[in-house]
């Protein structure tokens, strides 16, 4: 079942000089089985369970996810073999609506080379909230990443938290794509507090009119650790708006890499797009890289 991703990962929209190496990111990591976890969900009327590949839509399955085409292409090829861990979220009329929450646990055991697929469908008018956390021992070794595929529907909104707290030895993978739909909103925020090396991805489609992505980023860069982060708004819709905000912390020799991307589409009339980063460099020896750009 072992799937090797030896892929390039992170690959920045619009390329700038390759010496400055901040184009993209290689991932050279193999997943060997399908992650367990735990779950609690707060409203019975969300539905998770897993499911194969196949089951999915088309639709869900063409939705592009942060870490790029190539990590897709080979995690598709891990996906067929495992179970996808699906969410759905009923739509509501109601305007006092309560938001239908779960909380998603993956433990990570040392030597572990772990990873899962998840696909959350948001119906219309939906309030949704996902956590999703990532633990395991200090020491531990080995590998626990996730793709997380979003279609929120016409009026949906969506949040969802990441957390990492893997050990310092760990790698860790999170790819994050979302299709946002008319007047839907989809809101992220990821913590990255663990692990030796981070990727991390998120692509955003805003196909929608008055469609909207928040996305939040927290992290502690501490010794030995690389983070890499690739953040990309893709904004067709009509008076669209995404926010992109990042704050962390870097130490010692940490490797730290940002890219922030906000892509004006044609025909995008009266779309809108903000992106902010704050860095606290506590060493002379890290190596802090950031490259935003309104496209």
């Amino acid at each position: 079942m072992s799937t090797k991703l030896d892929v390039d990962v992170n690959q920045f929209p619009g390329l700038t000089w390759n010496f400055l190496k901040i184009n993209r990111t290689h991932l050279d990591s193999a997943v060997e089985s399908d992650a367990g976890f735990t779950a609690v969900v707060s409203n019975d009327d969300l539905t998770l369970g897993e499911c194969t590949f196949s089951s999915l839509s088309s639709e869900e399955k063409e939705v592009k996810t942060g870490l790029g085409q190539f990590f897709d292409a080979e995690f598709d090829s891990f996906s067929k073999k495992t179970k996808t861990l699906r969410i759905d979220v009923p739509g509501c009329k109601a305007s006092c609506c309560s938001r239908c929450k779960v909380k998603i646990e993956f433990e990570h055991h040392d030597g572990e080379a772990k990873a899962k697929d998840i696909v959350l469908h948001a119906q219309e008018e939906s309030r949704s909230q996902v956590i999703l956390v990532f633990k395991g021992a200090e020491l531990n070794e080995g590998v626990l990443g996730a793709r997380l595929r979003v279609i929120a529907e016409e009026g949906a909104s969506v949040k969802i938290c990441a957390v990492n707290l893997l050990g310092k030895k760990a790698v860790h993978f999170f790819s994050l794509g979302s299709l946002v739909k008319d007047n839907a909103h989809v809101d992220f925020t990821e913590i990255q507090l663990g692990g030796s090396k981070v990727y991390s991805g998120n692509f955003t489609a805003l196909n929608g009119y008055k469609s909207r992505f928040t996305g939040h980023t927290g992290y502690i860069a501490g010794e030995d650790s690389e983070f890499d982060f690739n953040y990309v708004s893709h904004q067709e819709g009509r008076e669209s708006e995404s926010f992109l905000f990042a704050d962390g912390v870097c130490d010692k020799n940490a490797k730290k890499t940002w890219r922030g991307t906000i892509d004006f589409i044609k025909g995008c009339v009266d779309a809108k797009g903000d992106e902010q980063e704050n860095v606290l460099l506590l060493s002379p020896k890290v190596i802090n890289k950031t490259l935003p750009v309104i496209l």
